[in-house]
């Protein structure tokens, strides 16, 4: 019995969808997973006063804003940091495709000079550079640190 080429082509495709979701289900956690590694390491350098290691962590952009220096300094005289044990209470990363990404994060800062502690929730878009490593606006960090919320 001859077989239309169109229930041939209708097979294919209903047979090639679920290994594409699957894939694309592997690529949406592998995103995920690797943004909020990210976003750990981040939030870690800044809790222990890494603020080299969180200035090579900010996109190329943001970079280019302010120097490696001038950032450590601003954060350095701010006394601003993530509470000790509180640096990711809450996360949630939202994938907005294989190079962008949005994490919800909650966390708790410490004002080192009034030993003041807030609890936040912050968003924090992050985008992924060429070789695989997922990058911050600095500019989030000096404004979490700013008079606006001290």
């Amino acid at each position: 019995m001859a077989r239309s080429p169109w229930l041939v082509l209708a097979a294919l495709i209903f047979a090639a969808a679920p290994a594409s979701s699957q894939t694309a289900q592997a690529a949406r956690e592998a995103v995920v997973r690797d943004a909020e590694r990210a976003v750990r390491a981040m939030m870690e350098a800044w809790a222990y006063d890494e603020h080299w290691k969180m200035w090579e962590m900010g996109t190329e952009k943001s970079q280019a804003g302010i120097s490696q220096h001038d950032f450590a300094d601003e954060l350095r005289l701010r006394m601003v940091k993530p509470a000790a044990g509180k640096q990711v209470e809450g996360l949630r990363v939202q994938p907005r495709s294989e190079w962008e990404a949005q994490a919800v994060v909650r966390f708790s800062l410490e004002n080192h000079k009034t030993h003041r502690i807030q609890a936040m929730t912050w968003t924090f878009p992050l985008w992924q550079d060429d070789v695989g490593n997922w990058r911050f606006d600095l500019g989030d960090f000096l404004e979490l640190t700013g008079p606006r919320y001290w």
